[in-house]
């Protein structure tokens, strides 16, 4: 019992080394999303690395199949900006993920696990009320008059969604907040995942 014991607390050390020195290192590195790899030079230049790189870099990305995208039109005003917040929220789909990261590019000739990147579809969802005031949140403080919005329609489990996403302007950045694609993650996964298809190819 004391020997079982003892490796139990040992296993519970290492994985608490694990998550902390993950978490430090992601801090550390340079953060990426699936919107800004590949280059910005225009909102639409968005679309296209997110079309490229989900299932480049999202470890079970060719379960959804993205079918195009569309340039909308502008927000001229909050009442503009709650009707496209409603209709995410409508058709709702919340993605959750599960990442295992490197704690930096050095990590990658460790004989370490390979860097991963997977979605899931999270069914634990807020109730209405909960929905109401999210969306009044991103529409009142987070979306502005002259912000860009963009349609990308795609399938998931056989199912047709659409999913609107706003982009700044002057500065061509995606709003992260309430995007169902957003997620970060640190340089050495792209590093990693360019490198193992090298060795394949």
């Amino acid at each position: 019992m004391k020997h079982f014991i003892f490796i139990l607390t040992l296993l519970f050390a290492c994985f608490i080394n694990t998550v902390y020195s993950q978490d430090v290192s992601n801090k550390e590195q340079p953060t990426l999303n699936l919107f800004e790899y590949g280059g910005v030079l225009t909102s639409e230049d968005n679309l296209k690395n997110l079309f490229r790189n989900f299932p480049l870099y999202v470890e079970n990305g060719s379960e959804i199949d993205f079918l195009s995208y569309e340039f909308i039109g502008t927000i001229k005003n909050k009442r503009d900006a709650k009707k496209y917040v409603k209709n995410n929220f409508d058709d709702f789909i919340s993605l959750g993920w599960m990442t295992l990261f490197y704690k930096d590019t050095t990590d990658i000739h460790r004989n370490s696990p390979p860097s991963s990147m997977q979605f899931f579809i999270d069914t634990d969802l807020a109730d209405k009320s909960t929905f109401n005031k999210k969306i009044k949140t991103l529409s009142e403080e987070y979306i502005y008059v002259g912000d860009q919005v963009f349609a990308i329609n795609f399938i998931l489990d056989l199912q047709k969604h659409t999913h609107y996403i706003f982009i700044h302007p002057k500065t061509n950045k995606v709003l992260m907040k309430g995007n169902i694609f957003a997620i970060k993650f640190p340089i050495s996964h792209i590093v990693d995942i360019n490198n193992r298809k090298a060795r394949q190819d």
